[in-house]
């Protein structure tokens, strides 16, 4: 089993550039990395590459919009990445959620010249029914099973009240990659967004760091107060089976599975604590 983890659970309040956080994934735990959209639009290719070869660590995911990607994705082909994430799109019903299968399908076409596969990543509102469905499967049910995959967030999959090993059984095949991510309480699905709905996006200053106005202060906290449900792997209160996961996502007869930590709350002092926990867990459960 190989783990990796998410630029993004390094969290916002560390002093680490990306060449540390690459280095410090490798030493508390990590085989690979999973980097954002900022992370290759700000670097080079070669800068890239090499601080990943100087930790010891393999680039395998990014997290990526579709806005740049047919400039992005050959470039994050060039450092050996494997899956081009589109981490949330806007999408309320069924009918949208056909278009964002299209979209899907677009994006795979351009990816395929580079090997490079394309997923969607969840959180709760995929898990919202129209017309009898989870929208989210419409968009399976929807994309070219051959080339574009999901990578399900379990924690916020099942925050929404959702089977986990169920589903993934039912889109066997279809899962090739998750977001480890603890849970102890539903929030159901919540009310998802119409496609188009403006949604504020986080700006950053020459630094690299998040530049935080009022609102994104008070968006910012109701977020953290949402993401309590995110405990320690292996909690006692934990609503998932994570033995149930891998025996799941084992059957699919996969080549490879990424399993991908991402925290986004810190339950004892210090994220880098609690990644380094989470690596821990995994290593000594997850054979």
């Amino acid at each position: 089993m190989k783990f990796n983890i998410g630029t993004y659970s390094f969290g916002r309040d560390n002093d680490l550039s990306l060449a540390e956080m690459f280095k410090k994934a490798k030493e508390i735990g990590y085989d690979g990395i999973e980097i954002l959209e900022r992370d290759i639009d700000a670097n080079s290719a070669e800068d890239l590459k090499q601080w990943a070869e100087d930790a010891g660590v393999e680039i395998v995911s990014i997290h990526a919009q579709f806005e740049g990607a047919e400039e992005r994705i050959p470039k994050f082909a060039s450092l050996g990445g494997k899956t081009y994430i589109i981490p949330s799109y806007a999408f309320a019903d069924k009918e949208e959620a056909l278009h964002l299968a299209a979209k899907l399908n677009d994006l795979a076409k351009i990816a395929k010249p580079y090997n490079v596969k394309v997923g969607y990543h969840n959180h709760t509102t995929e898990f919202f029914v129209d017309e009898g469905k989870p929208i989210l499967e419409y968009v399976i049910e929807n994309t070219d099973p051959e080339e574009v995959f999901f990578q399900i967030d379990v924690g916020w999959a099942t925050a929404a009240d959702c089977d986990v090993p169920a589903f993934i059984r039912k889109y066997s095949g279809r899962i090739r990659a998750i977001h480890v991510k603890e849970n102890n309480a539903s929030l159901g699905t919540g009310e998802p967004r119409h496609e188009g709905a403006p949604r504020p996006r986080m700006q950053f200053g020459p630094d690299g760091k998040p530049i935080m106005s009022e609102e994104m202060k008070a968006r910012f906290a109701a977020m953290q107060e949402r993401n309590k449900v995110q405990v320690k792997l292996g909690d006692p209160t934990s609503r998932i089976d994570w033995f149930e996961v891998k025996k799941a996502l084992d059957e699919q007869g996969l080549d490879e599975v990424f399993w991908t930590v991402e925290r986004e709350y810190d339950y004892i002092p210090g994220r880098i604590n609690c990644i380094a926990e989470d690596a821990a867990w995994l290593r000594e459960n997850i054979k």
